[in-house]
């Protein structure tokens, strides 16, 4: 008799329905009147407030049982501007969340649901639950985890970006004072409802909704990569890659090709499926620290690290990369030419100087980076800031 093959378990988020191709106000409204909430509190980026109709035709739609609209949530979710969130959901007495935007927004809507369950009003008290880039945790951190019931408040989510942020249990906020990310976690942090409307992705500008897409392909190729993999998510990464390359291309040609944008949605669907189930690797973790101390978006850091990363770690993982070209359109033991290939053929930035990071951070990343929890999962292990410097100078040109 053969040895007896590992165990795998597979949590399943608490995500109840994901709409596809939706019209997005109407299906908010037939979800909305299912759960007969009376204090909605909308949250929303303020671009697709100023630049669009949809957060007025869902506040229209919405009539009394609207509390209150927040659309002061920027990029990074920084740490005051949630907690602003958290006082005004509070104060409203708020019994549904919904989000509209990226993944900032949707971050914030979970940290708010977080705050509002266990009853956390002041800084302090959220710093209990978070953790740390550093890899310590605040006091509490593990206390969400066993709440030992359903939460009483939910979001739906009407994501406008390809980030992924709505099928994770996980929030990042950013602490603006040293640059750095924190996470906060829960059973059921992730939105209950995810409504994609390709039409209202329309109003996200060109760059971001590229540059998402290849953060979910970042999902997926680490994910693939990691010691944790297995068959079913394998299926589902690979798939994903392959519908984001071919979708991308047809919408860089077509930003009106709202066919193509649904394939996109439904590659992060696939791409995200292993949010939480599997350790990513040093591309997620330099791009936290890209992210919070040069503020490069998260979309554009994938765009520099994810090749870079991929050379790297050819010496250890070659073999199984192949797979990974193979689905990109490409070919080898090392897929990094083929994802660097698609970034640059969606125009995007392909190295850190494009991105507008200077050389003089490239230390304090690299020694932040070595340190990093999610670095130190990577397939091939990084032992010092040295050897982040070495990707880091692959990422440079």
């Amino acid at each position: 008799m053969t040895d007896r093959p590992a165990q795998i378990t597979f949590n399943y988020t608490r995500l109840d329905t994901v709409i596809q191709g939706a019209d997005a106000v109407p299906s908010l409204a037939e979800q909305i009147e299912s759960r007969d909430s009376r204090r909605v509190f909308l949250m929303a980026s303020r671009s697709l407030r100023d630049n669009s109709g949809v957060v007025d035709d869902i506040a229209d739609l919405l009539g009394d049982r609207l509390a209150e609209i927040c659309v002061e949530v920027p990029a990074h979710t920084p740490r005051p501007a949630v907690l602003a969130a958290i006082q005004r959901a509070t104060a409203v007495q708020a019994d549904l969340l919904v989000s509209v935007g990226g993944g900032s927004v949707i971050d914030a809507a979970k940290t708010v649901q977080l705050a509002l369950e266990q009853g956390l009003r002041s800084e302090s008290e959220l710093l209990e639950y978070a953790r740390f880039a550093d890899g310590s945790t605040g006091p509490k951190a593990g206390e969400f985890s066993l709440f030992h019931g359903p939460s009483r408040l939910r979001q739906i989510a009407v994501p406008t970006t390809l980030s992924g942020a709505e099928f994770s249990n996980n929030a990042g906020v950013t602490d603006p004072t040293r640059s750095l990310k924190e996470g906060y976690r829960g059973p059921d942090l992730c939105p209950q409802t995810v409504i994609y409307d390709p039409a209202l992705s329309l109003h996200t500008p060109d760059w971001l909704w590229l540059s998402t897409a290849i953060r979910s392909l970042d999902h997926a190729v680490e994910g693939y990569c990691s010691m944790d993999c297995h068959a079913y998510l394998e299926a589902h990464f690979l798939r994903a890659m392959t519908l984001l390359q071919q979708s991308l291309t047809v919408t860089r040609q077509d930003r009106l090709d709202l066919a193509a944008r649904s394939r996109s949605q439904q590659a992060v669907w696939l791409a995200c499926c292993g949010l939480g189930q599997v350790r990513h690797g040093a591309s997620h973790g330099i791009g936290y620290l890209l992210g919070a101390v040069c503020g490069v978006p998260h979309g554009i850091t994938s765009c520099v690290m994810l090749p870079a990363v991929l050379e790297w770690n050819s010496l250890v993982n070659g073999e199984r990369q192949r797979a990974l070209a193979e689905a990109l359109g490409g070919s080898g033991h090392c897929a990094g030419p083929a994802v660097r290939s698609l970034v640059e053929a969606l125009g995007l930035p392909a190295n850190l100087q494009d991105a507008g990071v200077s050389r003089e951070d490239l230390p304090r990343i690299a020694e932040l980076a070595s340190r990093h929890p999610v670095v130190r999962n990577n397939p091939r292990t990084v032992n010092s800031a040295a050897d982040v410097l070495e990707i880091l100078e692959l990422a440079w040109n």
